[in-house]
């Protein structure tokens, strides 16, 4: 049971990652090019604050992700422990 529990979460994970954040960009571009007017409406800036948020959340997640994946070698060689003790098994 626990290999099933464990596809599970890799399956949960990878899509969400996989297709959540190119999703996740795409509309950051659509609130971007809303709040430039090129779509044919007027201009407003609150869409395109809102894309450039949208934008940099995905720059956050990215980073985090690279961050997770390299934990053990920035440990190993940095000595440098960016997420909490519990993550270092």
């Amino acid at each position: 049971m626990d290999i099933v529990s464990a596809i599970t979460k890799v399956l949960a994970v990878g899509l969400l990652l996989g297709a959540g954040l190119p999703a996740l960009f795409a509309v950051g571009m659509r609130l971007e090019a809303i709040g430039h007017g090129d779509l044919g409406k007027p201009a407003n800036p609150t869409f395109r604050v809102l894309g450039y948020a949208i934008f940099a959340l995905t720059a956050v997640v990215i980073l985090f992700g690279i961050l997770w994946v390299t934990r053990q070698t920035l440990d190993y060689y940095l000595d440098l422990r960016v997420f909490p003790d519990f993550a270092y098994k």
